[in-house]
């Protein structure tokens, strides 16, 4: 099976459990999806708003937030 990403770069996303542990400062705040990685499409750097440096994320510590 090949995988791809599920949120490509410029998604607008929320930060939430997953299954690894997380900085608890990081959950439920929002950023922008700037990375990805081809040989990992279940990992996304991700800038958190009012924030500079990117992050990165599992893919089931994302949620897409909704267009609008």
């Amino acid at each position: 099976m090949i995988r791809t990403h599920v949120y490509p770069q410029g998604t607008r996303v929320r930060v939430r459990r997953g299954r690894y542990p997380i900085d608890p400062a990081t959950l439920g705040r929002t950023g922008l999806v700037v990375g990805t990685d081809e040989y990992r499409p279940e990992r996304y750097g991700v800038v958190l708003d009012g924030d500079s440096e990117q992050l990165e994320f599992d893919e089931d510590e994302l949620e897409p937030l909704a267009a609008g």
